[in-house]
């Protein structure tokens, strides 16, 4: 087994081969609560190097396990990706866009557009008055909108979703589970004033619903060995073969059918290059493919579900 070593707390500290974080994450993506126990089972390795591999991931490598809130759920029914060309230097408009409270995830980008941003809107109007407000920062030459139909994977997008009466206490609970996923039962019980027992009921029924999805994310997204390129698909035919490669690649981390300057919109992440630019070749020799744009994410300003949706009415 490779190992380096790695500042950390002042002091060098041995991290084991990537392979291992890397397969943590995968688990924690699909089940964010996946016990310690369950981790060490699957890898066949013990609970003490889980346990020191999920601290490291979280307070080195900047992982996080929170709840995200099904969009609808919170009354965002417009969800957009934009493009932005500016004139002069990028980070100041990214930081300018971070702080506005509709945008959940801000790129920098390689390509003519470099700032790259989502946005979730109750309407079409305030998607207009997010536009407006990001066309006033000093820079911005353009944005192009392309608006997401049907989001087909990523952090939020649950496996089903159920219509549920929610109360207070579901409302606190995912208040509480959008700052960390993994918060104890126990933890959550004295949230709510309720029984640990109760508070499992609760949680296992929110997601089974759809309501919320736990799962890990990466803080920045992006290290020396996880890279991150986004595509803007152009159909020459059916959609439907460009869906099933989507949903059956191993690389492609997010996905959307959508209409505007792409048909679809996706997010391939690798632990190289080359493997980032397989998917890229593959998808290119679809017949059913006109065109794949390409950007290469740089630098992640912002990824925040959970500040975008936290307040339920």
């Amino acid at each position: 087994m490779v190992r380096t070593y790695r500042l950390f707390g002042g002091a060098l500290v041995q991290t084991e081969d990537s392979h291992l974080d890397t397969a943590i994450i995968r688990m924690l993506q699909h089940d964010g609560r996946v016990s310690v126990l369950d981790l060490a089972r699957s890898f066949g390795v013990s609970r003490h190097l889980i346990a020191e591999r999920l601290r490291i991931l979280t307070e080195l490598e900047g992982l996080r396990v929170v709840a995200a809130l099904d969009p609808g759920v919170a009354g965002h029914h417009v969800l957009t990706h934009s493009m932005v060309r500016i004139d002069g230097p990028v980070r100041p408009v990214a930081e300018a866009v971070a702080q506005l409270p509709n945008a959940v995830f801000v790129s920098m980008t390689s390509g003519e557009r470099p700032l790259v941003f989502e946005s979730r809107h109750g309407s079409s109007a305030t998607l207009l008055e997010t536009l407006e407000t990001v066309r006033t920062f000093p820079g911005v030459h353009e944005i192009r909108v392309t608006t997401y139909v049907d989001v087909l994977r990523g952090f939020f997008v649950a496996q089903r979703r159920q219509n549920i009466s929610l109360d207070d206490v579901d409302h606190e609970l995912i208040a509480a589970l959008q700052e960390d996923g993994r918060t104890s039962y126990r933890a959550l019980a004295e949230v709510v004033h309720r029984s640990p027992s109760a508070v499992r009921s609760r949680v296992r029924r929110l997601i089974s619903a759809g309501v919320i999805r736990i799962a890990a994310i990466k803080s920045g997204g992006l290290s020396t060995n996880r890279f991150a390129t986004g595509l803007g698909i152009t159909l020459a035919g059916p959609s439907a073969p460009v869906r099933k490669f989507i949903l059956e690649s191993g690389s492609i981390e997010f996905a959307a059918r959508s209409h505007g300057a792409h048909d679809f919109i996706a997010t391939a992440v690798g632990s190289t290059s080359a493997e980032v630019l397989c998917t890229m070749e593959d998808l290119r020799a679809l017949d059913e493919v006109a065109a794949v744009e390409c950007w290469t994410h740089f630098d992640l300003v912002k990824e925040d579900y959970a500040r975008a949706i936290g307040k339920l009415a």
